[in-house]
């Protein structure tokens, strides 16, 4: 037993408890174990009806640092104890703790060092939510936190009015002396009116960036603290007392200028988290809590409203109108920035509104107002359609799902599809199941349901050669609602849940057709909830285990499914499986570079065989395979193969194909007489002598590049391996003289340099002939661009310190969406180091080209390009199409990023546009444009398309394979 006592204690955490004995030990030496060892705990014990004062007594006398105060009565609150337990301290600097949480072991001193060195009047840290049933972890509101700052009071970042906790913050004690803030003692949410009053009081405190705080979410219901039970009205009403009380405080404090960003808070935290869960409450719950919630957001600044997202707003206007089932629908989708509409309704002929009917009044018309989706204008991609998962039935072996889709904009219309469930991510799932889907019925506002003609009634069967079509319904309006209804069939057994998974997956319906596709997650309806009982793999002790489908307001309102139990028993694999993955565990580049090294010492090279290779394998695109179809033109009897990054449906079926990095692509590098390349080969491969190898890069050069991109110069090693690469090659294919300067010497090259132009550039240069007429047509038929709409093409490049971050899409395009004239589409072509999705619920005007195989369709089918440093400008201009640069981060880019071999500024055939609203107003003045840039854009084709005549793939081919072409 410690016997010690500190008289004089840095800080005081005051730990407050209720009725918890079981979990006060762990909280309390939560702190005990602290870094910081001169503090004191103090328990404050609301008048507990447990073993509370056992415990407590017992871990005073377990460790003298820590004291025990009991309340002579219970308060029904947090407030009374928290005061109390201030009341108690006697240190300079105050933390909080509830008994059911932890503090991290080094949150006393870091935050006590952060207050020393600031002078703040607190210190706020990151909060980390721990889920006990799984153990996921998760960050509260980590954008707060995401810099260590000082700030100089709450309207330098009204935004941290979100952080409305007690417990992630230490305090200076003189600070809450002389203020005289104290915890209300009459509600509950306490936290929200002291919180609020601690920001308009203060004139500076600090936020550090690290964990400070453990909230422990219990795994059972019954054990959830006071704040947390969302199920009781009571609940809700304590809620808006606290906001209510809050503003009294910004009253009070003269802080009313405020009041729009804590409404805000309120709308978008605290009245949300009860909007979230509507779809687990029944009718008369939620006509109750419309009686609590309305008169309090009648008096919202309505500027808060207005900053809320379209579904949240929806959702708000839909309960304060009592229409609570269409709420509860609503809140299924909460998580997205839109709701989709299980129904729509129009009106003037041209507004359309959530629900099967009208709003009533301006401002249920404004609200509701759901015009902006447009429904009826979204491609296959895009459309916003609604899955509902309206029944199940559960056995041992399967689990039988029956499915209803909503079509509000009628896109599936006349559409031959295809339907499949998917469990798992975008990217990968861990099973795609057939579902078995016909058209129900089609509901047109104010008319009866009409049943779906005769023989399409009933369900049918993907696989099948001969599908019906989903055809407008006869006498519907045309804005009436198509209904789809299928059935699905989980076999358990069969479903192969990958050892890694163990995190819930994702349940999506995806709609197929040919190579369109629609992925939309599939909803839980209102009041179904089930657990799956049966089993996942093969039966047994050791193999088997559960598959639960799950639907919780926290994930949100989606359905999503876990496997749980022991791994999912594997079948042994046969012979060739076991090979393959031998193979696949072995091909390291060293190992490979071995193979290849033998093979080159054993195996003679084959003249008339040729390896091509377009962007590390991701596609038949670029240089390579133009000069690849220059020589199937000329017949010459050479035999290709392309090497493929895992994608060999990017190339033609024709072409025989190579899986990079593995042994056989080794084998075809030793033995091929010709690489035709147009990035890098892999560098564990040295060159055989007899081997010829063509590099024709990708692209002319704005950007620096070789031995003079940043990364080589800060890195010797890598740098002399890429010199080690570009030593391999024979050729280096040249589209311009700047291209000699700024990549050849850059990159050290000194073999032969080809000066032919790009061979890419062949059918841009010829854009007016036929074939390319039909390969332009096929990229708006592909992408559903409607007749008479113009084309932009958003190609920006990537960002090296930032690969797959999404951000080399700089341009805002919801905020474009608004300014931008009607007459456009936007094909966005990510670069292949980056990602991309088209935010909902913009499909009507954006699609995702991001995979589409050749780039050149792309630039065939467009009207203008929008770019930044990306070596697509440069092929653009053989099209004398207009060229726009959306550049905001140029200086940037230019200095401290990748650098530039010259000015953009100086040079560029085009503006250079900072914001959505230049580049709106650029594209509604193109003509004009076009007609001020007129000398430059001359200039920049002569200096950087002048070898680029559409003969580029001939010359390319007699210079490279002379011994075969004559």
């Amino acid at each position: 037993m410690t016997t010690q006592r500190y008289t004089a204690p840095d800080v005081s955490v005051i730990v407050i408890t209720y009725n918890d004995a079981a979990r006060l030990p762990r909280a309390v030496r939560s702190v005990l174990s602290q870094t910081l060892k001169n503090l004191e705990v103090i328990i404050v014990d609301d008048c507990s009806g447990d073993d509370t004062p056992a415990v407590a007594k017992a871990l005073t006398e377990e460790d003298g640092r820590v004291r025990y105060v009991r309340l002579p009565a219970n308060s029904g609150g947090c407030g009374a104890p928290r005061n109390a337990g201030m009341d108690a301290s006697r240190s300079p600097f105050l933390m909080f703790l509830d008994s059911d949480d932890e503090l991290p072991r080094h949150a006393c001193k870091s935050l006590l060092l952060e207050a020393e060195a600031t002078g703040a009047d607190f210190v706020m840290g990151t909060v980390e939510r721990v889920d006990e049933a799984t153990g996921a972890v998760t960050l509260w509101y980590p954008q707060l936190f995401a810099e260590r700052r000082v700030v100089d009071g709450i309207r330098a970042e009204p935004e941290l009015l979100f952080n409305c906790l007690a417990t992630n913050k230490l305090y200076r004690r003189t600070f809450l002396d002389v203020t005289g803030i104290r915890f209300p003692e009459d509600i509950h949410h306490e936290d929200i009116v002291w919180s609020t009053e601690l920001f308009c009081r203060s004139k500076l405190f600090a936020i550090v960036p690290w964990p400070v705080y453990r909230w422990l979410l219990a795994a059972t219901p019954a054990t959830r603290s006071i704040s947390s039970r969302r199920h009781e009205l009571e609940n809700v009403r304590q809620r808006v007392a606290a906001a209510v009380l809050s503003d009294r405080v910004l009253a009070n404090t003269h802080s009313l200028d405020l009041k729009e960003d804590k409404d805000f808070r309120f709308l978008s935290h605290d009245l949300r988290l009860y909007l979230g869960d509507l779809p687990q409450r029944d009718p008369a719950w939620i006509s109750e809590f419309a009686d609590i919630v309305i008169p309090y957001v009648d008096t919202l600044d309505p500027a808060a409203i207005e900053r809320l997202t379209r579904a949240e707003r929806v959702c708000v206007q839909l309960v304060r109108e009592r229409r609570g089932a269409e709420a509860a629908l609503a809140a299924v989708e909460l998580g997205g920035r839109h709701s989709v509409p299980p129904r729509a309704v129009t009106a003037d002929g041209e507004r359309v509104f959530w629900g099967a009917t009208l709003p009533g009044g301006e401002q249920g018309r404004s609200e509701l107002d759901v015009t902006e989706l447009h429904l009826a204008e979204q491609p296959l991609s895009g459309a916003l359609l609604r899955h509902e998962l309206v029944d199940l039935q559960a056995s041992r072996d399967q689990i039988r799902l029956r499915l209803r889709t909503y079509d509000p904009g009628r896109v599936l219309d006349g559409r031959t599809l295809t339907a499949w469930l998917r469990i798992g991510g975008r990217k990968r799932a861990i099973t795609s199941i057939p579902v078995q889907m016909a058209p129900v019925v089609i509901e047109a506002p104010g008319e009866p349901e009409e049943r779906a003609p005769k023989g399409l009634e009933g369900q049918w069967d993907p696989e099948e050669p001969e599908r019906p079509r989903i055809p407008r319904m006869p006498g519907a309006a045309p804005e009436g609602t198509g209904i789809l209804e299928g059935t699905v069939t989980i076999s358990l057994p069969d479903l192969d849940w990958p050892d890694n998974a163990v995190r819930p997956q994702a349940v999506t319906i995806s709609l197929h057709e040919g190579e369109r596709r629609n992925l939309r997650p599939l909803l839980a309806i209102p009041g179904l909830s089930f657990t799956s009982v049966g089993t996942v793999g093969p039966a047994g002790p050791a193999g088997s285990g559960r598959l639960v489908l799950e639907a919780s307001a926290d994930i949100p309102f989606r359905l999503t499914a876990r496997r749980l139990g022991p791994a999912s028993g594997r079948r042994l694999p046969n012979v060739a499986d076991l090979w393959r993955n031998l193979l696949a565990d072995l091909a390291t580049p060293r190992n490979l570079g071995r193979f290849y090294r033998l093979v080159s010492a054993t195996v003679p090279v084959n003249r008339r065989l040729v390896l091509f290779e377009s962007a590390e394998g991701t596609g038949y695109t670029g240089n390579p395979r133009y000069v690849h179809e220059e020589l199937q033109r000329r017949a010459t009897g050479l035999r290709a193969v392309w090497s493929h990054a895992d994608v060999p449906e990017r190339f033609p079926e024709d072409v025989d194909l190579v899986r990079r990095d593995t042994f056989r692509y080794a084998w075809t590098l030793a033995r091929a007489g010709h690489w035709v390349d147009s990035h890098n080969l892999p560098y564990c491969y040295r060159k055989r002598k007899s081997t010829r190898y063509l590099q024709t890069w990708h692209g002319q050069v704005l950007k620096k590049m070789g031995l003079d991109e940043p990364r080589h110069r800060a890195q010797p090693s890598l740098a002399r391996k890429y010199a080690e690469a570009v030593a391999r090659w024979d050729m280096l294919l040249t589209p311009g003289p700047d291209f000699r300067r700024d990549f050849a010497e850059a990159s050290g090259f000194r073999g032969e340099l080809l000066h032919a132009g790009y061979p890419r550039t062949d059918v841009l240069v010829r854009h007016m002939e036929p074939a390319q007429r039909e390969r332009a047509r096929r990229v708006r038929e592909f992408f559903e661009i409607p007749a008479g709409k113009r084309v932009i093409l958003y190609a920006p490049t990537y960002r090296d310190s930032r690969r797959f971050s999404g951000e080399s899409i700089r341009l805002d395009l919801p905020a474009l969406a608004g300014v931008l004239p009607p007459e456009w589409v936007i094909l966005v072509r990510a670069h292949q180091y980056d990602r991309f999705a088209v935010p909902d619920p913009l499909g009507w005007l954006v699609r995702d080209a991001s995979a589409f195989p050749e780039v050149n369709d792309l630039m065939l089918a467009s009207d203008v390009l929008v770019t930044d440093y990306s070596s697509i400008m440069f092929d653009y201009a053989c099209l004398g199409r207009p060229i726009l640069y959306y550049v905001d981060d140029y200086e940037r880019y230019a200095s401290t990023q990748r650098g530039v071999c010259f000015d953009l500024a100086e040079v560029a055939p085009g503006p250079l546009l900072r914001d959505p609203g230049e580049l709106a107003g650029a594209l509604d003045g193109l003509a004009e444009i076009t007609e001020r840039y007129g000398r430059r854009y001359a200039e920049f084709r002569d200096r950087w398309c002048g070898l680029d005549d559409g003969q580029a793939s001939g010359r390319v081919v007699d210079a490279f394979f002379p011994e075969v072409t004559r």
